[in-house]
C-alpha cells in the first residue's frame, strides 16, 4: 500500500485520531497506532459477525479473559495473576477509577508520579480526593525513595503508578518499584498500578509487575491492564483488574449489580484472540516501533538537538523538551499552528509537562519524518 492511499485509510477510519485535527494536519497525539490489528484479532471478530454472535456471553468471558491473560502475564512477565481475584472491566479508566472510590474516602489524597496521563488528574477531582505531586527528575524521571517518602502528606491513603510511565517512555526498575512499595507499606498505601503498556518495552529494560514484588506488595495492590494497548484496540472496550487489595475487592463485589456495566462482546473476543494468537504480531510491531524510535531519536539529535528527549525505554510515545527552543511558551500549539502537526500539549499532564510535548511515533516511517519535518521547519523557519 503506498504511503498516499494510507493516509486516505487512515484519515476514513472512525477513530478519533486522524479526525481531530484538519485534514491539513498530519496527527501524532493520540495513543492510537496506524498499524492494522493482528489477523488472528480480525478473523475472530469476522467470525463472530459472520455468524451474528451478538448474543449475552458475558458469563464465558468473565471466565476465559482473566486464565488467557494469567497465562499472558505469566509467560511474558513471570508473574501469574490469580485468575479468582481477577475481574473484567470495560476500560482500564475504569478499572481504576473502581479502585479509587471503593479503595479511598472523599478528601484522602493520591499521589501521582508527574508529569502523568492526564485523565487521572480529573479523576481524583471529580471523585473528591486530593492531588499528592511528586514530579519525577527532568533528567533520568527516576523515582527517589527519600524524595518519595517526603511527598507524601497526611492524609494520603493511596497511589496511582503508571508502569511503563506515560509519557515519559521510563520502564521503573526494581530498586523503584521495591521504593514504592517500601513507601507504601509504611504509609499503609493502597497502589493502583496501571501497567497497560506492558508490552512495549524495548531490549535493555525489563517489565516488572508490581504485585511480582511480594505477598506483602500484591495486598495492597489493584494492577490495571488491557490488550487495547498493546493491539491497537481502543474501541473495542475490555479490561483487566487484579484485585490484590482485599478492601478494594470487598468494594467491588458490593457495589449494586450492573453498575459497572458489561464488557462489549466484540471487544471481549478480540482481547482473547490478542492473548491466544497475536504475540508473533506484537513481536513483529515492536520491532516496526523500535526502528522508528531510533530513527526518531537519531534525526532529533541531527537537526534539532536543542529539542531535548530521554531515550524511551518503552512505549511508542516521545516526551519531547522545547524548554530551550522558541516555541518554549507552547510547544503543541506552535506546532500546530505553524507547522500543521499535532502533538499532546505537555501541561495536559500537569504542571511538570511545561515547555514539553508528547509525540506517538507509532505511524509509518514516511509519515513520521513528515512529522520531524514540520517540527524541524517550526523550530527553525526559513529566512
Amino acid at each position: 500500500m503506498s504511503q498516499s492511499s494510507d493516509i486516505e485509510r487512515l484519515r476514513a477510519l472512525s477513530g478519533i485520531k486522524w479526525r481531530y485535527f484538519g485534514d491539513d494536519v498530519i496527527p501524532a497525539w493520540v495513543a492510537d497506532m496506524d498499524f492494522p490489528t493482528a489477523p488472528a484479532i480480525t478473523d475472530a471478530l469476522r467470525t463472530m459477525v459472520d455468524a451474528s454472535d451478538f448474543g449475552y456471553n458475558g458469563v464465558s468471558f468473565d471466565d476465559s479473559i482473566p486464565k488467557a491473560w494469567a497465562e499472558w502475564s505469566e509467560r511474558c512477565f513471570g508473574w501469574r495473576p490469580d485468575v479468582e481475584r481477577t475481574k473484567v472491566f470495560s476500560t482500564s479508566l475504569q478499572a481504576i477509577a473502581t479502585a479509587l472510590m471503593v479503595g479511598t474516602s472523599a478528601g484522602d489524597g493520591v499521589l501521582l508520579f508527574t508529569p502523568v496521563y492526564p485523565p487521572f488528574f480529573g479523576m481524583i477531582e471529580k471523585s473528591g480526593r486530593t492531588l499528592v505531586e511528586y514530579r519525577l527528575d527532568q533528567a533520568e524521571w527516576r523515582i527517589d525513595e527519600d524524595l518519595l517518602r517526603s511527598a507524601i502528606e497526611p492524609g494520603t491513603r493511596a497511589v496511582i503508578l503508571c508502569n511503563p510511565h506515560n509519557p515519559t517512555g521510563r520502564v521503573f526498575d526494581l530498586d523503584e518499584l521495591r521504593a514504592v512499595a517500601t513507601v507504601a507499606e509504611e504509609r499503609d498505601l493502597l497502589v493502583i498500578s496501571d501497567e497497560i503498556w506492558q508490552d512495549f518495552v524495548y531490549p535493555g529494560a525489563r517489565h516488572i509487575p508490581f504485585a511480582s514484588l511480594g505477598a506483602e506488595a500484591m495486598s495492597r495492590c489493584v494492577t490495571v491492564t488491557a490488550a487495547s494497548k498493546s493491539f491497537s484496540l481502543g474501541g473495542l472496550s475490555c479490561a483487566v483488574a487484579h484485585l490484590g487489595d482485599a478492601r478494594v475487592a470487598e468494594g467491588v463485589a458490593a457495589l449494586p449489580p450492573h453498575l459497572l456495566g458489561g464488557v462489549n462482546a466484540l471487544g471481549a473476543r478480540a482481547t482473547l484472540a490478542a492473548w491466544t494468537h497475536g504475540e508473533p504480531w506484537l513481536t513483529e510491531t515492536l520491532g516496526v516501533l523500535r526502528t522508528n524510535r531510533d530513527h526518531l531519536m537519531a534525526r532529533l539529535a541531527s537537526e534539532l538537538p536543542e529539542v531535548g528527549i530521554a531515550m524511551p525505554q518503552a512505549t511508542y510515545l516521545a516526551w519531547l523538551d522545547f524548554r530551550e527552543t522558541e516555541i518554549a511558551a507552547n510547544p503543541a500549539a506552535r506546532l500546530l499552528k505553524h507547522g500543521r502537526v499535532g502533538l499532546s500539549s505537555g501541561p495536559d499532564f500537569g504542571a511538570a509537562g511545561e515547555g514539553f510535548a508528547r509525540l506517538n511515533f507509532a505511524t509509518h516511517p514516511d509519515v513520521l519524518d513528515q512529522i520531524i519535518d514540520r517540527i524541524g521547519l517550526v523550530c527553525h523557519p526559513p529566512v
